[in-house]
């Protein structure tokens, strides 16, 4: 959501290449049963508009519901992801977060994450997990707060380095904005429920224990007592569009927000650059990524302008509508006659469908935000790759620096050496400090080797998390197309049914030359 060149144009085109080559229903070998399941080749029926009233009303307006968009995927329900063959079943098969509750921070308590800055209290979140295959006996439900989910964010960086772990939702989302705590709270639970049904998504992160421990064992969460490896910065915001497409200007600034907010998160996380990594494979790799980044934060500014273009669209057929349906009111009243009051009643009718459009351009507005919501989330994905490449340098440079200790030990230790053959007199002491420093050389080399290693290990995570990321990829990237066709499409149909009826109700004035 691109071959290994690391020009943005070539990684584009290989990106194309990959869209193209890709069998667009996998499960029909003919033509024939392609054309009958694939949505691409055989768009769905089309929906026959309701007849419009003469009455001077637009309760039609308000109860009609012509334009059906697809129907997207539950958030709540992890999506399987597109992982090796071999990889196990996922373990959860359904997580909510809902029923937030405020409780008040015991005194002495601090500012923690999860308090709301300055009301000395906090929120919990009730999570609900089901079990996949009916393991565990039906539905578990936990109580956490915010600062559970930080410490299980530390605890899965840590234990899972070189992957590319979803980013959990930022704890200081309200700094710089003025927001109602309802909507910070609800918010949180729709970033929340994002999170870890991303989390219980990911072949390797969703059977980890602590994600276990999380979702399933009532009590305390257990703090991460190690050093945390990763600073996150995916926002709260950005669970919003996706979870609930409000209408008008909230559709559209939902949209932009979450973009604004995944690049300010990708721009913070930005890896260091390695200097003497050798391994040309991967440095290929990263810089596709880093070219598919761009590629991403263009396209998403595209995605941006067009859902601003369908607002406006939306916002100004709906003015439209209203003043159609004064001016039908101001014409029926001043009629002097039948006809007059007839034509009065046409425009009142136009009016009408003029106002069914706008409602169904608000439907296809959210559908729009789900769909192109996939380039956003690849966008925020690319802050778990750069977490990932992190790890990879981190331990690179920790292998490198090792080497150098000793390296510095060892000529430490041979400089003493030679001092002692030609000083007999400190003979002893000259020894002593030659066996201290191998001692050290061995425990250094041990350390170095425990460090190659958590290198090589981080490695192979990359390694395999690269091929999955691109498999994934490929596939949203074609669902999302697919989503995007079919919706359109959808509303074409329900738009052109729609205004030919109101031209069959017209027609008689053009016969008539009027």
């Amino acid at each position: 959501m691109m071959a290994a060149e690391p020009s943005p144009l070539s990684a584009a085109s290989a990106a194309a290449d990959d869209l193209e080559s890709l069998a667009l229903d996998s499960s029909s070998s003919s033509p024939a049963a392609a054309a009958s399941t694939d949505p691409l080749l055989r768009p769905p029926p089309s929906h026959t508009a309701a007849g419009n009233h003469d009455a001077f009303v637009i309760d039609d307006f308000l109860d009609e519901d012509d334009f059906s968009p697809a129907p997207a995927p539950s958030p709540s329900v992890a999506r399987p992801p597109a992982a090796r063959a071999d990889a196990a079943p996922p373990v959860f098969a359904r997580i909510a977060v809902s029923d937030p509750k405020k409780h008040a921070e015991p005194s002495g308590g601090g500012a923690t994450a999860g308090v709301i800055p300055g009301s000395g209290s906090y929120f919990t979140y009730l999570i609900t997990t089901r079990l996949a295959g009916g393991g565990g006996g039906g539905e578990v439900r936990v109580r956490r707060r915010f600062r559970d989910v930080v410490a299980l964010a530390d605890r899965l960086a840590a234990a899972h380095r070189g992957l590319f772990v979803p980013a959990r939702p930022d704890k200081s989302v309200l700094e710089g904005q003025v927001m109602q705590r309802h909507d910070f709270v609800s918010q949180r639970c729709a970033a929340l429920q994002r999170y870890l049904c991303r989390l219980a998504a990911h072949p390797v992160v969703g059977h980890s224990p602590d994600l276990r421990v999380f979702l399933t064992e009532p009590g305390a969460f257990p703090a991460f007592q190690g050093e945390a490896t990763r600073y996150w910065t995916a926002t709260v915001n950005a669970a919003a569009p996706l979870v609930q497409a409000k209408a008008g200007r909230d559709l559209f600034g939902m949209f932009k927000g979450l973009k604004q907010t995944v690049v300010n998160g990708l721009v913070a996380t930005k890896p260091p650059p390695v200097e003497q990594e050798t391994d040309t494979e991967f440095l290929a790799h990263k810089a596709r990524f880093e070219d598919l980044q761009q590629q991403l934060t263009t396209t998403s500014q595209q995605a941006e302008s067009l859902v601003k273009a369908q607002d406006d669209l939306r916002e100004t057929t709906g003015h439209l509508g209203m003043t159609l349906i004064k001016l039908a009111k101001f014409e029926r009243e001043q009629a002097t006659c039948n006809s007059l009051r007839r034509r009065a009643g046409e425009i009142h009718n136009f009016a009408n469908s003029v106002l069914k459009m706008s409602r169904s351009e608000t439907k296809l507005n959210s559908e729009i935000v789900k769909h192109l919501g996939s380039i956003h989330e690849y966008l925020e994905a690319m802050i778990s790759v750069n977490h990932a490449f992190t790890d990879r340098s981190n331990a690179l440079q920790r292998v490198q620096s090792l080497s150098a200790d000793i390296f510095s030990l060892h000529t430490r230790a041979g400089r003493l050496e030679s001092s002692s053959a030609r000083d007999m007199g400190h003979e002893w002491s000259t020894y002593q400090k030659v066996e201290g420093l191998k001692e050290t050389i061995r425990s250094a080399e041990a350390a170095k080797s425990d460090a190659l290693r958590e290198y090589e290990s981080i490695k192979e995570n990359n390694k395999i998390e690269i091929k999955r990321f691109d498999k994934e990829r490929r596939h949203d990237f074609i669902e999302m197309l697919k989503g995007f066709v079919v919706n359109q499409v959808s509303y074409s149909d329900h738009s052109a049914n729609m205004w030919t009826k109101v031209a069959e109700e017209t027609e008689v004035y053009a016969n008539r030359g009027n």
